[in-house]
């Protein structure tokens, strides 16, 4: 079936298991109904489950508590009680009576503060619904926020006053405090949401309110003695209803009453001393205990407001994607968050011996007001709000403002909230051209509705999208927010993008093996020998040491035996190579091969929507992440905090027609790239990027033939359009418009990078060139042979890597086997083609034989860049022959030269050379350094195409324009090969990226003169100069406007590595 095309504009509302779980327990702890909804009802109360979890209390002298706690336990008790009852009236609850519509709400609270003041009503020794222990407020014998009116007039000015000084913060100067507490949390790259936001909260009461700066670690002190004097408060309800509370932030250690009052008395002085002037001697002592109470009970709201904002950002069922939060919108989310997650829940008040309750939480869900979806989270117009919020007991109006009871900190609270939440929904600073954003470890979980709604939770800085990957451009698209919401989507067991929690059995890393769950074992295998190289290379990548043993056979070889089609080639398996890694390649190999390859997509894989792309994208970075890795040399692409190599050039968008021209004139297409002489293509352009000869071979039951000729007409600003493509398995040639344009494109790209990957890269690079190098001066050259050292440098590890390679991608049932779609016998076909089809040429041959117009094939970055780099290498390697070898003569008479000349294990590559000479010598061993380093760069440099799943892959399904996740991630494990730490061929000079000139010296061992030695350096120093003028010229024609369609690097020497890589 043709594959549905992406909406561009929203995500699918699929969500994980994990993400399910969580979202029901959000019903298990939470009605979000209210009692009057017709839309979402309460429901039934497990009666049972509340009697026998309650009967304790049932038996205390307080009703209070036994009602409360099924309260607790249940929250929709209270809305199933009230169910059905008329406006207007209250419902008894908890010894007293409760209200919990909305309008009875605000007309009471507007009644209550005159009621208080002529003594109609009174308040008692209680926070919200909390009824408080006296013993624990020594000036009074009650806190003094609900203290009478005589002592709330005595108070009221004197907080009023330093709430609203004019050191107070508005929401932009929040945001920068807020942006400082954050930068310092990245330094350690994580913060809890709830205790660490506390701890700062203290810290911003503490120095605005009163001017005094306490440090983190004071506090924290402050936090413990704020948590033992609310768990002390509470000490005198029944242990069982305390232990039903679950309140994180009430401590299980109850701190003697003693050491209780005398800590109080502490800070009491302190505040005491900074209070203003005007606060008369008298008032000075209750006054400081207000603020204290403001600091520990009264200020307390604007953490788990936080919090549970925090919460909602990163829960997809609460608050639907896509999200970007602003100046625009943040005052009405913040509402949102206290209208669904207020603080302070209830406002009490007595009326005679009745306790009324005025539910705030139940009136700030009444469909009454805030309609039929009250339950849900949804920003509303602000007017509403403004109006209507109860959460801070909004209308408790009285004649004389000291009289009134609306929380008198709200003005900070709600901007305090709004900036924080502006600072974390922005891109966070980091080091470099890194784009930073906080994410969730886990799903944020909800808690006891008396717990402040959510359990607490990490946030931890993610800083590794630095722009270096293609992919990344289009996922920072999405903002930070969006970006944490899909990083904790694709990170959960059972997800489509992951199905994480099938192992591998010994795994080096279980963080990352959890983003291969949904891969077979194939793909996991090839996922843990691949890192397993990189690690063990990499442990080795600054050695430098000069190979000294005498010239042998090797005494093992694995044979890449092509039944009889071209000549065995066989790889050494010896040359210090760790037999550790390498038997547990052979043995994770087996199990590979021992398993059927089933190219039937499990639908958890697929990848269509725009959400799948990116979260594929998402999930190769973070499944290849990596911790620990040493700083790579400054110009390799080798990366310290990933598996995969750096994208010296990457695509925003790489499937659009630009792109492909880019990647045609730029990419890997140069290698393929000829005048157009097909007659049934000539309409559409003179120059076509022809991979044709792949649709000759046939494919596995699932996937399509490769192959396909893409044309591109030149205009004369040299500009080129990409016309038509010849898609081979279609027989048809489609063109920009037409329906199949997106699949051809697809098709073209994957043929592109298979072709290479195979052929250029793997046969003929690896196995071929690199091979031959450096299996035969092992065997016939000896250590103070000057080839042989010259070769050493341009050969470092090259047996280990090539015996590895050929152990996972050669065989029957292999991983290249299994990527690619090709039956194993077609696979021998590419594998056989490639090595019979190698001729040795030198590079201006090469550039010679190319069928272009002068003018098109001159501006190729592979030939203008690399025709220099060539001629540089070529007048070094020139120079040092010279020195060693005069004459022809010298160098046929050499036994050593002669038997090096033969390649035994190679025979392809010894029947392409011209018979032994000075000069046939000079230009082996010059294309020979061209061909490991700046040559393998660019058939190895698939890092770009890999990385997003519409890139580039070696198969291709019927109707589909992107790979599934299985390819996805066996095509990068290939690829995280390639970014394994290497030796440089220019080096920087810093620590571990050393010049190799040394291993050219033969003064004292090898018997000749100093000055032999000292004219190498020389030669030495001015390739290393001109090399290093290319590549600032090389950097000038890929700056922008320079004529490029977009950077190529390939053949910058900077970049150049000293032997092949994976």
């Amino acid at each position: 079936a043709p594959e549905p095309t992406p909406d561009e504009n929203n995500f699918d509302a699929e969500f994980s298991e994990e993400e399910e779980a969580a979202a029901d327990e959000l019903s298990d702890w939470w009605f979000w109904g209210h009692s009057d909804s017709t839309v979402h009802p309460p429901p039934d109360v497990p009666s049972a489950k509340l009697f026998f979890a309650t009967l304790p209390l049932k038996f205390h002298s307080d009703a209070f508590y036994a009602e409360f706690a099924q309260h607790i336990l249940c929250p929709h008790y209270l809305d199933k009680k009230v169910q059905g009852t008329p406006a207007g009236s209250a419902c008894p609850f908890a010894g007293g009576v409760a209200f919990t519509r909305h309008a009875d709400i605000k007309k009471k609270l507007a009644e209550v503060p005159e009621q208080l003041v002529s003594g109609e009503a009174t308040r008692r020794n209680e926070l919200a619904n909390l009824k408080l222990d006296p013993k624990v407020f020594p000036l009074t014998d009650i806190i003094l926020l609900c203290g009478n009116v005589e002592m709330h007039r005595r108070l009221s000015p004197h907080i009023r006053a330093l709430l609203n000084n004019p050191s107070m913060p508005d929401r932009d100067g929040w945001k920068k405090e807020a942006e400082a507490f954050l930068a310092t949390c990245a330094l350690k790259r994580r913060f809890k949401a709830k205790e660490e936001v506390g701890t700062w909260w203290f810290q911003m009461m503490w120095k605005y309110i009163i001017g005094i700066t306490l440090t983190v670690a004071e506090a924290q002190e402050f936090g413990k003695f704020q948590s033992a004097w609310l768990a002390s408060a509470l000490t005198s309800a029944p242990n069982t209803f305390v232990d039903k509370l679950h309140l994180d932030n009430v401590t299980s250690d109850i701190w003697p009453l003693d050491k209780l009052l005398e800590v109080q008395v502490q800070y009491r002085k302190k505040i005491r001393a900074k209070l203003p002037d005007n606060v008369p001697e008298g008032d000075r002592d209750i006054v400081a205990q207000g603020i204290l109470e403001v600091f520990s009970f009264g200020g307390i709201s604007v953490p788990p407001t936080i919090h549970a904002a925090m919460a909602v950002l990163f829960r997809r069922d609460i608050l639907l994607s896509p999200v970007e939060i602003n100046e625009g919108n943040i005052e009405a989310f913040i509402y949102e968050v206290t209208r669904l997650f207020p603080t302070v829940q209830g406002f009490c008040y007595y009326k005679g011996n009745e306790r009324q309750h005025l539910e705030l939480a139940h009136g700030l869900r009444d469909p009454a007001v805030w309609g039929p979806d009250s339950h849900k989270f949804t920003l509303k117009d602000l007017d509403l709000y403004k109006k209507n919020h109860i959460g801070f007991a909004n209308g408790a109006v009285a004649k004389s403002v000291n009289d009134t009871k609306e929380c008198p900190g709200q003005h900070i609270a709600l901007p305090a909230s709004q900036g924080f939440i502006l600072a974390l929904a922005q891109w966070q600073p980091s080091k470099g051209k890194q784009l930073a954003y906080w994410a969730p470890k886990s799903v944020p979980r909800p808690g006891a509705v008396f717990n402040n709604w959510w359990m607490d939770f990490d946030v931890v800085i993610q800083d590794w999208m630095d722009g270096d990957q293609t992919g990344e451009s289009l996922l920072a698209e999405l903002g930070p927010i969006e970006m944490a919401r899909l990083l904790q989507h694709i990170g959960h067991a059972h997800h489509k993008h992951s199905k994480l929690r099938a192992l591998l059995g010994p795994s080096r890393d279980a963080e990352q093996n959890r983003y291969l769950g949904a891969c077979n074992l194939a793909t996991k295998m090839f996922f843990e020998i691949t890192r397993g190289q990189y690690q063990e290379l990499a442990m080795n990548h600054t050695s430098h040491e000069i190979d000294m043993t005498p010239p042998r056979k090797t005494d093992r070889y694995f044979e890449l035996d092509f039944f009889g089609k071209t000549p065995t080639i066989r790889l050494p398996t010896q040359d210090g190579v760790a037999y550790r890694l390498r038997d547990e390649i052979m043995a994770k190999m087996r199990i590979v091969q021992g398993t059927e390859i089933d190219d039937s997509m499990d639908p958890s894989v697929r990848v269509t929507t725009k959400e799948d792309r990116l979260g594929a994208i998402m999930l190769v970075q973070q499944a290849y992440r990596r911790s620990g890795g040493k700083e790579p040399p400054p110009n390799s692409i080798s990366r310290p905090d990933s598996y995969l190599p750096k994208a010296m050039s990457t695509f925003y968008d790489i499937t659009t027609d630009d792109a492909q021209v880019a990647i045609a004139k730029c990419g890997m297409g140069q290698l393929y790239l000829k005048a157009n002489k097909n007659e049934y293509l000539k309409a559409f352009g003179d120059v076509i990027c022809d991979t044709g000869v792949l649709a000759t071979l046939s494919v596995r039951p699932s996937f399509e033939r490769l192959g396909a000729i893409a044309v591109f007409k030149r205009e004369s600003n040299d500009k080129w359009t990409l016309t038509a493509i010849d898609w081979k398995h279609g027989d048809k040639v489609v063109k920009p418009g037409e329906s199949e344009w997106e699949h051809a494109k697809w098709v073209w790209r994957c043929s592109l990078i298979t072709h290479m990957t195979a052929v250029h890269h793997l046969v003929q690079a690896h196995w071929l060139v690199a091979n031959a190098l450096s299996a035969t001066w092992r065997e016939t050259m000896r250590p103070f042979h000057p080839v042989r050292r010259l070769l050493q440098v341009i050969t470092y590890n090259t047996t280990s890597i090539n015996h590895n390679s050929a152990l996972s991608l050669f065989p029957n049932g292999g991983m290249l086997h299994r990527m690619s779609p090709y039956p194993y016998e077609e696979l021998q076909k590419v594998f056989t083609a490639a090595a019979e089809g190698w001729k040795f040429r030198t590079w201006p041959e090469e550039y010679a034989s190319v069928d272009l117009p002068e003018s098109v094939k001159s501006k190729l970055p592979i030939y203008q860049d690399g025709l220099e780099v060539y001629e540089v290498m070529h007048e070094f390697v020139k120079s040092y022959i010279d020195l060693y070898y005069p004459d022809d003569d010298s160098v046929t008479s050499c036994p050593d030269l002669n038997a090096y000349w033969k390649f035994p294990c190679v025979p392809q590559y010894a029947r392409s050379l011209p018979p032994l000479s000075k000069k046939a010598l000079i230009d082996q061993l010059t294309r020979g350094m061209f061909d490991v380093t700046g040559y393998h760069e660019f058939v190895g440099y698939v890092v770009a195409y890999t990385t997003d799943p519409a890139g580039a892959c070696l198969q291709v399904r019927p109707g589909r324009n992107m790979c599934d996740l299985q390819e996805l991630l066996a095509v990068n494990s290939l690829v995280a090969g390639t970014g394994t730490p290497m030796p440089m061929f220019v080096p920087s000079g810093e620590p571990g990226d050393e010049d190799w000139l040394h291993q050219l010296d033969l003064t004292s061992d090898g018997g000749f003169p100093a000055s032999k030695f000292e004219t190498v350096s020389k030669h030495y120093e001015n390739m290393m100069s001109k090399l290093k003028q290319i590549s600032k010229t090389v950097e000038q024609r890929n700056a922008p406007g320079a004529g490029r369609d977009m950077p190529c690097v390939a053949m910058d020497p900077l970049t150049f590595e000293r032997s092949v890589s994976l």
